[in-house]
């Protein structure tokens, strides 16, 4: 029986497939539903809640070149797919790149990944 190990977190470029990899730390996640209170007459107070969840993963890879760092900063604001150690994958888009500078002249690179919903069939 052949077995698979993921050792690395994989981004793809949902526009043309491209990709990146990269070794990576745990990930974190929010999940929030869109909530308000309103007040009405007498002081009543009731919760007004939108339809869907908001979803944001943040993901850190490490030991990036500075060609990677580049690549992730030029993604930033298309849908990506994001595959971890696991096997699991997110669909999203992220905003920006968080980079720390490691002292062997490579990069840590932390983005913040936002939940989109994706049809796989299309």
């Amino acid at each position: 029986m052949a077995t698979l190990n993921l050792t690395k977190l994989w981004i793809n470029l949902l526009s043309d497939g491209s990709a990146i990899s990269a070794y990576s730390s745990d990930r974190g996640r929010s999940y929030e539903v869109a909530t308000e209170v309103r007040t009405y007459a007498g002081g009543r107070q009731r919760a007004i809640t939108a339809e869907g969840a908001r979803r944001q993963f943040e993901f850190k890879l490490m030991q990036v070149s500075a060609a990677t760092v580049d690549q992730l900063e030029a993604w930033a604001g298309q849908a990506v797919q994001v595959r971890d150690h696991r096997g699991q994958r997110f669909w999203g888009v992220y905003g920006g790149v968080t980079v720390g500078e490691l002292r062997d002249s490579t990069y840590t690179a932390a983005i913040t990944l936002q939940g989109i919903t994706v049809d796989e069939g299309a």
